[in-house]
């Protein structure tokens, strides 16, 4: 069992015990997504993977929220943005955007991007090196960001 799977594990036992329901039910909900993985894949999964459901976990949530918005249900919204709450303590911390942006830096330089047309090529490098410390829509800003620079200081040359 990994690290991270056996701390879910332990926390879920741990808001058992304090009859913490909110917490009790998200963690639940978590390893019952995580153990269907595990089926499908045929083993038990790392820590990076299951972080992987945690995110998912989080942008589902995202999403409901957004709709509970539209619906104008500020309780539903409030009961989603503490699951995602307790959801993001598994994640590891993420990265500053300064840091975002110079991994962004050091990617487009390794591989000679001199503007946004080569967004395809450098974001799939970028997101595999931060893994689970940003979004992905972080992660495409910061990406654009530097290209466009990189775009600009290459015209004016």
């Amino acid at each position: 069992m990994s690290e991270l799977a056996t701390r879910l594990l332990d926390d879920l036992k741990a808001a058992v015990r304090a009859s913490d329901t909110t917490r009790r039910e998200v963690l639940r909900y978590l390893r019952a997504e995580v153990h269907n993985v595990e089926i499908e894949r045929g083993r038990p999964l790392t820590d990076e993977e299951i972080v992987s459901v945690i995110q998912r976990q989080i942008k589902q949530r995202r999403d409901a929220i957004e709709q509970f918005a539209k619906g104008n249900r500020q309780d539903l919204v409030e009961a989603e943005t503490r699951q995602i709450e307790i959801l993001q303590e598994y994640l590891p911390p993420p990265l500053t955007r300064e840091e975002l942006l110079a991994l962004a830096r050091e990617v487009a330089g390794e591989l000679g991007a001199s503007g946004p047309k080569d967004m395809g090529r450098v974001m799939p490098v970028v997101r595999e090196r931060i893994g689970a410390r940003a979004e992905g829509r972080d992660i495409a800003t910061a990406v654009r960001e530097v290209l466009a620079a990189e775009g600009g200081s290459s015209a004016a040359s």
